[in-house]
């Protein structure tokens, strides 16, 4: 029903590339010790509350190797453990993290072959924004956007289970499967929403 519904939904087409955090990847631990970072949705999954969204996007940090440090806008890189912090309008997570840490593996076996198949990435930052028209400058430079999770809140499984705490036994569908889908509980009689894509669905059937 969820492919029904949403067939472009990045978690439909690959799970494992959505900014879903597989259950096997997490701990009951509440130490980040055991937590790797050194794959990308366990990164996205970090940037819960973060503070500066509307300055830079946690799925842009996450792509670009970092993860937060849940301090401020702190955000560490999961392989040369390289922190860059005080994020401005216009920062571009994979140049910043290129003129800091140069030699990173990441950076030399993912971001600079990434940069040299877009090399006006180095423009952005000069983008002029006029009402709404900076989506349009992005797409004539070449850069593709990103499209992260809507709720990256409930990027684990475990996130998506807590959210049927209310849902009724009566109810046709168990948490367990809707949250395998990707699905969490909204609170309203049997309606869930996709963590990913954020369409909804409800009224279910048991043939569903």
């Amino acid at each position: 029903k969820h492919m029904n519904l949403s067939p472009q939904c990045e978690f439909v087409i690959n799970p494992n590339t959505s900014g879903n955090v597989p259950p096997t990847l997490l701990t009951t631990s509440t130490s980040t010790t055991n937590i790797d970072y050194k794959i990308e949705a366990v990164r996205l999954a970090s940037f819960v509350n973060w503070p500066i969204p509307h300055i830079v996007r946690p799925d842009d940090l996450a792509r670009a190797g970092f993860y937060s440090l849940r301090n401020g806008d702190n955000t560490k890189c999961a392989f040369c453990k390289g922190v860059v912090r005080a994020w401005e309008p216009f920062d571009v997570p994979d140049l910043e993290h290129k003129k800091h840490f140069p030699t990173c593996w990441f950076v030399t076996s993912q971001i600079n072959p990434r940069l040299e198949n877009n090399t006006d990435t180095n423009k952005i930052k000069t983008i002029n924004i006029i009402n709404d028209t900076v989506d349009d400058n992005y797409d004539k430079l070449g850069v593709q956007k990103h499209n992260g999770p809507k709720r990256p809140d409930y990027g684990t499984l475990e996130s998506r289970l807590k959210s049927f705490n209310s849902w009724s036994p009566q109810l046709i569908q168990t948490p367990d499967v809707l949250a395998h889908a990707g699905f969490y509980y909204e609170g309203l009689e049997d309606q869930v929403r996709c963590f990913h894509c954020d369409g909804g669905l409800r009224h279910w059937d048991p043939d569903d």
